[in-house]
């Protein structure tokens, strides 16, 4: 099933080479996770990424289904 990734600011490095702009359409197995859509393309998760699916705040446990885009931002701090 095909799914879009977004990657902004830092993250934009993680986007595969010859990718234009800051997404990337990626074939997934049925079944895929946020989680192993974001190791698959090396993102550090680590570093505990703000992720929205379809413009809504989820944690990397949701399952993708067809067509569903990813959007990753790199944690922010505020004060």
């Amino acid at each position: 099933m095909k799914v879009r990734l977004k990657l902004f600011a830092t993250f934009r490095q993680y986007l595969p080479a010859g990718a234009t702009g800051s997404g990337v359409e990626m074939e997934v197995p049925a079944g895929t996770r946020v989680g192993e859509l974001l190791a698959r393309a090396g993102v550090p998760q680590e570093e505990s990424p703000m992720i929205l699916v379809n413009g809504r705040g989820i944690d990397s446990d949701r399952m993708l289904v067809e067509g569903d885009v990813v959007a990753v931002f790199p944690a922010m701090a505020g004060g």
